[in-house]
């Protein structure tokens, strides 16, 4: 059943109510006056056969014609949401350097932060693009942004950890492939200038190591008008120990950068020291998006003319049909 922008007007519906039962009334009525005639040849030429069966189908075509013509009054409406795709596209960013294998969070920062990031993916709108890149010392690019969730998750799942951290350079490759996708599109169509490319969705346990300062990856994006929101995953006790010499290392999470990061592009920073946090924090994230991506738009489209139409054409066939059948009646 459709949407009312005048739902009110309905309740015209018990006069099409009021009709049939009256129609209903009149057939009791005639048929006991009927039975009053005593002589039955009489009776026969007062009150001939009817079309008994024809008459009920024209009234009953009659008053479902009035039915539509109630719901059109009422004006039917169809509600649809749509978001243009210049608008819905998100990469995860997703530390794999060694410091993800503390045991802080059970089983370890890894697995915990594939299970939230599985999570999230699978929570985003069937119609926002996401892909997925990975960074340890290395960029990684695992997915360029698509609609194929099962292949985003499948990447996720094999990631491995490996040594050093770049978030610097992580968010700079993700800029240019969001900024690379946006251009791609406003060739085929028309995009909206003030739009952003798409967001960045970055969580890391630490701060960069290697490669372009984490504030200049910050930078880059600011200037392309990308937000990022940072999620820090992790607790100030993390530690790993070394495979070979049994030395521990301590692995602080490090939020103080990611803050910085989210400030300048115009995102928002997260922490998490838990896995059931981080999942929180990925709830947020998604519903913060939607200031970023853009709210979807409702599209509201009118039916009236259609119930009109049907109710138009319901008392053409009765009318036609009772100028037929009924002919002999007049």
């Amino acid at each position: 059943m459709p949407d009312f922008l005048e739902p009110g007007r309905l309740w015209l519906l018990l006069v099409v109510v009021a009709l049939g039962a009256g129609y209903i009334a009149s057939l009791t009525w005639r048929k006991a006056a009927q039975v009053r005639f005593t002589q039955v040849k009489l009776l026969d030429r007062v009150a001939p056969k009817r079309p008994r069966w024809r008459r009920h189908l024209i009234a009953a075509l009659q008053l479902f014609g009035l039915a539509l013509a109630v719901v059109a009054i009422a004006r039917p409406v169809e509600r649809t949401s749509e978001r243009t795709r210049s608008e819905g596209r998100i990469l995860v960013l997703f530390d794999v350097s060694l410091s993800m294998e503390a045991t802080d969070v059970p089983p370890n920062r890894l697995e915990s932060a594939k299970d939230a990031a599985r999570n999230f993916i699978d929570a985003v709108d069937d119609d926002v693009e996401v892909g997925l890149v990975s960074f340890a010392g290395v960029v990684r690019v695992e997915v360029e942004p698509t609609l194929d969730r099962d292949r985003v998750n499948r990447r996720l799942d094999g990631l491995e950890l490996n040594e050093s951290t770049a978030i610097g350079d992580a968010i700079a490759v993700a800029t240019d492939l969001l900024t690379d996708a946006a251009d791609e599109e406003a060739e085929k169509n028309s995009r909206d200038e003030d739009l952003a490319p798409g967001v960045i969705v970055l969580l890391t346990d630490g701060e960069t190591t290697v490669g372009r300062p984490t504030a200049a990856g910050a930078d880059v994006a600011a200037e392309a008008g990308v937000p990022v929101f940072t999620i820090a995953f992790g607790t100030a006790d993390g530690f790993i120990t070394d495979p070979v010499s049994g030395e521990i290392f301590p692995v602080p999470v490090a939020p103080e950068e990611l803050k910085v990061v989210a400030e300048v592009t115009g995102g928002q920073a997260f922490e998490a020291q838990s896995g059931n946090e981080l999942a929180d924090a990925y709830d947020d994230v998604r519903d913060s998006l939607g200031e970023t991506l853009g709210e979807e738009i409702e599209i509201t489209k009118e039916l009236t003319w259609r119930w009109a139409l049907g109710a138009f054409l319901l008392l053409t066939v009765a009318w036609s049909l009772s100028l037929w059948w009924l002919r002999g009646m007049v």
